[in-house]
């Protein structure tokens, strides 16, 4: 019998970015969502918010799955960040390519996670089929992000979604073999 390794992923982003629909369109169990009325200026963004957390599963194959956390995206929700970062691998940041209100969160946002939590990261830049959609070079541009790959995803798009997702999985695992060269190899701690 094989064990079945289990990885845990972060969905993060500024609000209306796409972290719920992205979690819902990946997974293939049924998706656990704390979403409420907005009671403040993100009601005039979207009719719902994540106010704790999204949950869903990924099965890769019969090995692997990936467990996904998607996180709030409001600043005063940030004590979830850490409290669902806990374990992670690594993380999905997700940019509305459109506000940029977004890209000025995803900077605040991005240095936190940086300092407080410090996993491997991708962003995922969406709502690139929109009118006045930043590039995806402009974004990488406004961000400094440094080495942080930034790519075009549709978080409504299963396939586009998992390839992010599995891109950020693999830089996670690269990162990790730089970082234990000098160990046996064992990469159990991981998963």
């Amino acid at each position: 019998m094989i064990d079945k390794q289990v990885v845990k992923l972060v969905i993060t982003g500024p609000v209306n970015s796409g972290k719920t629909t992205m979690v819902q369109n990946l997974s293939d169990s049924q998706v656990t969502a704390t979403d409420v009325v907005p009671s403040d200026q993100v009601a005039k963004l979207k009719s719902m918010t994540t106010v704790g957390l999204d949950f869903g599963i990924l099965k890769i194959d019969e090995q692997l799955e990936l467990h996904l956390f998607g996180t709030p995206g409001q600043a005063r929700f940030n004590f979830m960040w850490n409290i669902l970062s806990k374990g992670a691998i690594a993380a999905i940041f997700l940019i509305d390519s459109t506000c940029d209100d977004s890209l000025n969160e995803m900077r605040k946002m991005y240095k936190y996670y940086r300092e407080q939590v410090g996993l491997p990261a991708i962003v995922g830049a969406t709502k690139q089929d929109l009118p006045g959609a930043k590039s995806v070079e402009e974004i990488a541009s406004q961000l400094n992000l440094g080495e942080i790959m930034v790519i075009p995803v549709d978080a409504r798009e299963k396939e586009a979604s998992k390839m992010l997702a599995l891109t950020v999985l693999g830089n996670a695992l690269v990162e990790a073999s730089a970082e234990d060269e000098n160990n046996d190899g064992n990469y159990g701690d991981l998963f």
